[in-house]
């Protein structure tokens, strides 16, 4: 089985494509390992475009605002 940072690494430059994506990370929920996409808004139009799960591995959407460099 590939491990999720190889599943992360895979799909990133895809996944951050997508208006409104600020970021892929990893994360865990209820003690499995999940991918972790980073949003400004949690608008309909985001959503339709981003993965429930990619690989088997669960997708969870994190609402930030924007990332900005200090």
């Amino acid at each position: 089985m590939e491990s999720v940072e190889d599943v992360k690494r895979r799909h990133e430059a895809r996944i951050m494509k997508v208006r409104g994506v600020v970021g892929v990370g990893i994360g865990q929920k209820d003690g499995k390992e999940t991918i972790r996409i980073y949003v400004q808004e949690d608008l309909p139009k985001i959503r339709t475009k981003l993965p429930e799960s990619l690989d088997d591995i669960p997708v969870e959407i994190v609402v930030t605002g924007s990332f900005r460099a200090l």
